[in-house]
């Protein structure tokens, strides 16, 4: 689940939307071309101007979606786990002793499936098949693209993509489209059998 806050004309309105919402808005945004930016949150930035029609001047608007559990921060070991689980197969275990996640030929022990389950970067469904959250995958996302500042217009992104721009401003308008672009590249990803997983939900 997410917390929804639309910033318009009038102000800003808040509610709450489902993991199935939001990747509907993401949708809509692609397919109507506004920018959107995945967050380290596990959340999403949607913006957008619209022409008012009295002054015709360009009014910005904007969509935030932030999980009701953000991701926090992830240690190289919980993106490595949920890199595996990501691939797909991956079984909520149940015996005696024991609650684990087994994704391929890795066992996740009990205290980090445990921890998993607790921020709410994977969930498991009735027959014990485990999937990564929209949240954790935007969180993925967003921590494979972080922006690294330099002197004057240098900036690099943490997958590579660097830019020399003539200003600070420049540079940081370079990576987010970049940012925007792998965003919009992650949303036409998802396929039609996960889209059908989390609207059931």
């Amino acid at each position: 689940m997410f917390y929804e806050t639309i910033r318009h004309a009038g102000g800003a309105s808040e509610g709450g939307a489902s993991e199935s919402h939001a990747l509907m808005l993401l949708r809509r945004a692609q397919n109507r071309g506004f920018g959107a930016e995945a967050t380290l949150n596990g959340g999403a930035s949607i913006r957008w101007t619209r022409t008012d029609l009295t002054t015709r001047k360009s009014v910005p608007r904007s969509i935030t979606l932030t999980p009701e559990t953000p991701i926090g921060i992830l240690s190289d070991a919980t993106r490595a786990r949920l890199s595996l689980i990501g691939l797909g197969d991956a079984r909520h275990v149940l015996t005696a002793d024991s609650r684990h996640i087994v994704a391929g030929d890795t066992v996740i022990p009990m205290g980090e499936t445990a921890r998993l389950r607790a921020r709410r970067l994977v969930a498991v469904d009735s027959q014990g098949r485990v999937r990564l959250t929209l949240a954790a995958r935007l969180g993925l996302l967003a921590h494979d693209h972080i922006q690294i500042g330099g002197p004057g217009g240098f900036a690099m992104c943490s997958c590579g993509l660097t830019t020399n721009a003539r200003t600070v401003l420049a540079a940081d308008d370079v990576l987010r489209g970049h940012r925007r672009a792998v965003t919009a590249r992650f949303v036409e990803s998802i396929d039609a059998a996960y889209a059908a997983v989390i609207s059931s939900r």
